[in-house]
């Protein structure tokens, strides 16, 4: 039989996947793309699943996960992310305009 906390851990992977399902079809489709039947565009479906896993976060927390976001490693994970845009970039799979719209891109890179 599982505690709360584990409980808890399973809905934060499904709302987890819930996130990259969305991030997907808005990929594919836009930010705007409204799927029939669907009262939101893309955009606000994914606002509502980020939220989901926030609230999951937070009951997580009251069970005493202790999750707080970490600066630096939010600011590790973004220079990581540009250094990979440029990347893909230099590869022809993302296209130049790109690195213009990152914002701040970091000029040093990681893992070089």
């Amino acid at each position: 039989m599982m505690t709360l906390t584990q409980y808890l851990l399973g809905k934060l992977a499904e709302e987890g996947s819930e996130v990259a399902q969305i991030a997907l079809k808005t990929q594919q489709f836009g930010l705007s793309e409204m799927c029939p039947g669907q009262p939101f565009d893309n955009a606000e479906r994914s606002h509502q699943e980020l939220d989901d896993v926030a609230a999951i976060v937070e009951m997580l927390n009251d069970q005493g996960f202790g999750y707080q976001p970490d600066r630096d490693r939010i600011e590790t994970k973004k220079a990581e992310v540009a250094h990979y845009l440029r990347y893909s970039v230099d590869l022809g799979a993302v296209e130049p305009a790109a690195l213009k719209e990152c914002k701040p891109l970091p000029h040093t890179s990681v893992h070089e």
